[in-house]
């Protein structure tokens, strides 16, 4: 998938989980602040859907961070170990360990819970792809779901789907928010 679709897909997902986050972490905040953490929230799972990717030398995330990509994302096969539920494992307990280090702080909660959704929604949208990704690894089978081809037809209407999805959760979402 290209990084538009994986953007609208992280968004989506986000949304989708914005109630767990809502009712479990924000409940207690004045409308304005919350917004603001809502959109932290939001912008992170932007940048956690890009992640994964930092294993493709020519990928956005990489091109915006060669230093990332050269220390480790030159290190694997791409959609091998940063396509993984064990990375996502690894991602997660960092951020946990990071948000039990800032006292529970409300603002490093939306920024690990959002950018492990985004990072999830990547591993799933990849998983729609006729490449696939290694889900179990070390394991080096691919896995996918279905046989769409990056930057194909199929993928272009997955995009504009994902948009007409994403319009209506984004007013859904805030209406109900506010």
């Amino acid at each position: 998938m290209v990084k538009e679709t994986h953007a609208k897909g992280s968004y989506i997902f986000a949304l989708l989980a914005l109630p767990f986050v809502d009712n479990n972490f924000l409940n207690n905040y004045d409308v304005l602040y919350k917004l603001i953490l809502v959109l932290v929230y939001l912008y992170f799972s932007y940048a956690g859907c890009l992640f994964p990717d930092i294993d493709l030398k020519n990928s956005y995330i990489s091109k915006a961070h060669p230093l990332l990509y050269k220390l480790f994302g030159s290190k694997f096969r791409h959609r091998s170990f940063t396509h993984s539920l064990l990375f996502l494992y690894l991602l997660s307990y960092l951020f946990d360990i990071l948000v039990k280090a800032t006292d529970n702080n409300i603002t490093f909660i939306c920024i690990s819970s959002g950018f492990l959704v985004g990072y999830l929604s990547h591993l799933c949208l990849d998983l729609i792809t006729k490449e696939g990704i290694e889900l179990f690894y070390p394991v080096t089978i691919n896995f996918s779901i279905l046989p769409i081809k990056t930057s194909s037809k199929s993928e272009k209407i997955i995009y504009k789907a994902l948009n007409f999805i994403f319009i209506f959760l984004i007013g859904y979402r805030f209406y109900i928010l506010l």
